[in-house]
């Protein structure tokens, strides 16, 4: 019995050592290697982090990926100087004393504030914080301020540069977006979990170009101020603030956009100009289709966003009743199926006796061809041609002129993504509803003059014009051209690349034949105004009839393209809910946008 306890204790006692060994040597790995290595899902060693659980910082950076525009200049990302605020410090060293009130307001009067509004916001919690006046977002200091500021005395009062993500001003860079913190999505201050007690709210892609690109601008973390602290979070005094950032050279991401910041800028200036309340201008390079312009009104702040407005919602690529404008596609589908003959006249009264239709024209516009209707827009013109046409034909002839479709530039797995788009949340349009008959001629004839359930977005409409300048082939409209590494190299191309419809595309014939009448628009019909601009322009209006809370208002369409000789740009401009006689501001938009246009090209023709 003695020998087999005694080799149960051996056995016990080598099995504890055992256990006692791996213990040890798990320790040692954990100390000697492990410590120094980067910890998976984080930027940070153990080492790095178990400091940093000492520490309490404020964010300066949050490392998101920034944008430019096509020539580089930045859209997103700017330095500005704010003011830290370590209330711990400020307590212990400066509490009850003359001194500490007299620093206390100097800083109250270079900040502009008074001093109890100060100490509340210093003591607010155990924190370092941005100083922000009671606001969401810190402070900017002047370039003054910050002088006065580093002259006073060390005080837990320090400033620092901050990175700034968009202007304090209204914008119509909808498409841009704007970012928002996610109540799932808290992290330390350094981006990865238990690295500080303090976290922080991780804002993230909302909307616009934010949203869609948000795997690649989410970036490897912020950059922050911290300090060290005792255990029960004391700030220690002996211990200097440090700034702590990721290192890594490919980041953070620079999104070239296609965007010109200048014309953006220049436009939208115009646009609150003309007095607009609802609306969206699109300018888009005749040769590329790529977006140099695109303003939505009611404009936005994307630094204070209130989700529940719509304001922030990019009008450019919502749907819109076309009214006018969509006569384009009709006469298209009629020179293509060879509905109506050149020299084949229609007769206008003012009244077609069908359907309740009407023409805009009191008295009608006499006897007509179709180009003549085209340039007059005369809805009895369209309702008989439309008489000879299928809604089929319609629905064929929109979708190969890339209507009815989503048309933005997107691209299949690039990035780490399925698919990456450039327009949040574009809508297709629509040329009909499921519930419309083809063999409803009413809605066939409404349909025709872009009235009845017909919906056509901005980019579709300006687009439009670059499909029939490119003898009808459709071109997919670009935001973003590349997408850059911090240190310069190119991480993703987005070539050009076109948007083909699966029922084919209309002859350069009929594209050429559309264009020609579009100058006639302006010399002989319904653009008379616009032929006084600076370029020879082409184009078409429309005027639809829509209904807004029980009121009957209209919308005003006017889009085209200059200089007629040498086109350089393709222009959309929509102004939504005018009231019923109304002068047609969408017109005179489209001709200010165009005179903005000639004055910066080297090439302009009078």
């Amino acid at each position: 019995m003695n020998v087999h306890l005694k080799r149960r204790i051996f056995v016990a006692c080598m099995l504890l050592t055992g256990v006692f060994a791996i213990l040890l040597f798990r320790l040692a790995w954990i100390q000697i290697i492990q410590v120094n290595q980067v910890t998976p899902g984080t930027t940070r060693s153990l080492r790095e982090m178990s400091v940093l659980q000492r520490e309490r910082g404020v964010m300066l950076d949050s490392g998101r990926g920034q944008f430019t525009d096509y020539r580089g200049k930045p859209l997103t990302g700017k330095l500005e100087w704010a003011l830290v605020l370590f209330p711990h410090q400020h307590a212990t060293s400066l509490a009850n004393t003359q001194h500490a009130e007299s620093q206390l307001n100097q800083l109250a009067a270079i900040l502009h504030t008074d001093v109890v509004k100060l100490q509340q916001e210093w003591e607010q919690d155990h924190a370092p914080r941005l100083w922000t006046a009671g606001n969401q977002q810190p402070v900017v200091l002047s370039d003054s301020q910050v002088t006065q500021i580093r002259q006073l005395e060390d005080m837990g009062a320090y400033v620092y540069p901050m990175m700034s993500r968009y202007d304090q001003k209204y914008t119509g860079m909808q498409w841009l977006g704007y970012v928002a913190e996610q109540p799932n999505r808290l992290v330390s201050s350094t981006a990865h979990k238990n690295e500080v007690k303090q976290p922080f709210a991780m804002k993230s892609g909302a909307a616009g170009l934010e949203r869609t690109l948000e795997p690649l601008m989410v970036g490897l973390g912020p950059t922050l101020l911290t300090r060290m602290v005792t255990g029960s979070g004391e700030i220690i005094p002996e211990m200097q603030p440090r700034v702590i950032a990721p290192t890594n050279s490919h980041y953070p991401l620079q999104v070239e956009t296609t965007v010109d910041i200048d014309l953006q800028q220049g436009l939208e200036n115009i646009a609150k100009q003309s007095g607009i309340r609802e609306g969206a201008v699109v300018v888009l390079d005749a040769a590329t289709a790529d977006v140099r312009a695109m303003i939505s009104v009611p404009m936005y702040k994307p630094q204070h966003v209130e989700p529940t407005q719509s304001s922030w919602a990019n009008r450019a690529i919502q749907g819109a009743v076309p009214g006018s404008i969509f006569k384009i596609i009709t006469a298209a589908a009629a020179l293509e199926a060879h509905a109506v003959s050149p020299r084949e006249t229609f007769h206008c009264n003012g009244e077609w006796g069908k359907y309740g239709l009407s023409c805009w024209k009191e008295h009608g516009h006499g006897t007509l061809h179709l180009e003549e209707g085209f340039a007059q827009s005369c809805n009895i013109v369209f309702a008989e041609t439309a008489r000879r046409l299928s809604m089929e034909q319609l629905e064929r002839t929109a979708n190969a002129l890339g209507l009815a479709r989503t048309i933005g530039w997107e691209g299949k797995h690039m990035g780490g993504m399925p698919t990456l788009r450039h327009f949040d949340h574009e809508q297709a349009g629509r040329v009909r509803t499921t519930a419309v008959s083809s063999q409803d001629e009413g809605a066939k004839v409404q349909t025709s003059i872009g009235q009845r359930d017909t919906l056509v977005t901005p980019l579709q409409a300006a687009n439009l014009m670059v499909t029939l300048l490119h003898d009808g082939k459709v071109s997919a409209p670009r935001l973003v051209q590349r997408i850059r590494y911090a240190d310069g190299d190119t991480m993703l191309e987005m070539p050009l690349h076109d948007s083909p419809s699966s029922v084919g595309q209309i002859s350069p014939a009929t594209a050429h034949q559309l264009l020609k009448w579009m100058r006639g628009v302006v010399t002989d019909g319904t653009g008379k105004t616009l032929q006084h601009a600076k370029w020879h322009v082409a184009g078409k209006s429309g005027t639809a009839q829509v209904e807004q809370q029980g009121r009957k208002l209209n919308h005003q369409w006017f889009i085209g393209y200059g200089p007629v000789e040498n086109p350089k740009y393709a222009v959309a401009v929509l102004v939504q809910h005018v009231a019923p006689g109304s002068s047609h501001q969408a017109t005179a938009l489209f001709r200010s946008i165009m005179d903005y246009l000639a004055e910066g090209s080297p090439s302009s023709a009078g």
